[in-house]
């Protein structure tokens, strides 16, 4: 299935009677999204709102599938964007430049697309290594002390914030329930917090706030936490624990500080939670490291796009 937002697919479907009848690549355009995205294999449209665009003679599909994902269509909301779309003008190189070019940039786009996965496996990484140290409450193999997270930490809702108020260029964080939703000149806590999202699509996600950031109340944050757990190690366990579980089923999906603090928590000896973090942290490291290269790829991919597309390739 591809629909149109980021991911290239979105889901499977074992119904044959919903490929999509073009033959060969084409370019998908997601109609509200403005994504672009190169299909060469049989799929089914995900859901309104995409437009099948297939390559004319004389070009090539990667070559227009760069070109357009490249041009500034205007953002106009969830409305439909298509209408830009026709109206741009697009230079027509001979088919064996376009091909050139093509292959160009899909030499530096499989670059990214590696460091991409690099992060994506890093990202992954700290859940692990979790698992691997510490096992799950409900299995417990090494026989860890288990408490339940209301004797561990004190949750309270973050304060109001209007998106009017925020900074645009403001030094200190805003966190709602799915991390940094902003920037203020103001800040609430000087010490790095733990965030859980409070309502909403985020409810039961887990982030760290950086030092001198603001909460909002979208999300709880810890406001005490006992001596016997890091708030490194809580973090992780608590994003095993899948918090959404203990949401409101009626209307929007809420938690609670009360709904929450049943949860079990293993609690390992605190050299063993200090080791764990040691290990996190140089996996943060290691992100850091390919964000950097990431972005580096990311300008020079830019830079070709643009090269290209003034025939100065």
């Amino acid at each position: 299935m591809v629909d149109q937002g980021k991911n290239l697919i979105a889901g499977f479907t074992n119904d044959p009677g919903l490929l999509h009848g073009e033959s060969g690549p084409v370019i998908v355009f997601g109609d509200h999204t403005r994504c672009f995205k190169y299909v060469d294999f049989p799929f089914c449209m995900g859901a309104d709102g995409v437009k099948v665009l297939k390559p004319q003679a004389g070009w090539d599909p990667k070559f227009l599938y760069y070109y357009l994902a490249s041009l500034p269509i205007p953002s106009a909301g969830y409305s439909r964007h298509f209408k830009f779309l026709k109206e741009q003008v697009v230079a027509q190189p001979p088919l064996e430049e376009q091909r050139r070019i093509a292959e160009v940039l899909d030499r530096a786009d499989e670059l990214r697309a590696k460091r991409h996965q690099a992060l994506a496996n890093l990202d992954d990484l700290p859940q692990s290594i979790f698992l691997e140290m510490f096992d799950e409450p409900a299995t417990n193999r090494r026989g860890m002390e288990l408490r339940t997270l209301g004797e561990l930490a004190k949750l309270k809702s973050g304060s109001f914030l209007p998106a009017s108020r925020m900074v645009k260029n403001g030094q200190h964080a805003v966190l709602g329930g799915n991390g940094i939703s902003g920037y203020h000149d103001e800040y609430m806590f000087e010490e790095a917090k733990l965030v859980v999202g409070r309502v909403g699509a985020y409810c039961g996600c887990i982030h760290m706030s950086p030092p001198q950031s603001w909460v909002t109340d979208n999300a709880l944050y810890v406001s005490e936490l006992d001596p016997s757990v890091t708030i490194t190690y809580l973090a992780h366990a608590l994003k095993r624990a899948s918090l959404n579980q203990y949401a409101s089923q009626s209307g929007q999906p809420l938690i609670s500080g009360s709904r929450v603090y049943p949860t079990p928590v293993l609690v390992p000896p605190i050299p063993l939670q200090r080791q764990f973090a040691d290990r996190v942290n140089a996996v943060e490291m290691l992100k850091a490291k390919n964000q950097t290269s990431l972005a580096e790829l990311d300008s020079l991919f830019a830079s070709l796009q643009d090269r290209a597309f003034r025939g100065l390739l």
